[in-house]
């Protein structure tokens, strides 16, 4: 099993990679890294939530960061191992009060979603990514990571 070290340094690879993949019609991605997902705050926004068939991670997530996909909104799911398992899903986690809030970057709800989300039991990483914020990773209620649009 990987640290949470490399799995920090992969999530933030996986992050970029798609974004810059998708390009200009990238729309923004949140993700959770979490191999049990039926302890999570979920949702699905879409009668079907199953990932694509057939594509590897970079790929599935690339065409659903997209507005053209109608499973690009919410939050997705990827097992520690990196298989996507489920996409497209209302998260509320709940607010953690003394969660450090880094109010120097203009941020909005998946930031917040995904910084409180992390402290989830079960929850190893949550990641953020969009092209005017860059990207930031969530560990345990606290910003592990964070990398400003080039």
């Amino acid at each position: 099993m990987m640290s949470n070290e490399e799995l920090i340094v992969d999530l933030r690879n996986l992050l970029w990679r798609v974004q810059a993949a998708a390009g200009t019609e990238f729309s923004g991605l949140g993700l959770l890294i979490c191999d049990t997902p039926e302890r999570l705050p979920i949702v699905p926004l879409r009668p079907k939530s199953n990932p694509p068939h057939g594509q590897n991670l970079i790929d599935s997530l690339v065409a659903i960061s997209c507005p053209s996909s109608e499973y690009h909104d919410g939050f997705h799911i990827a097992t520690t191992d990196w298989r996507l398992t489920l996409v497209s899903q209302y998260f509320s986690p709940p607010i953690v009060a003394d969660a450090v809030i880094d109010r120097s970057k203009v941020f909005g709800g998946r930031y917040l979603a995904a910084l409180f989300g992390s402290a989830i039991l079960g929850v190893a990483l949550s990641g953020i990514s969009s092209r005017e914020f860059g990207i930031a990773i969530f560990e345990n209620g606290t910003e592990r990571h964070f990398e400003a649009v080039p």
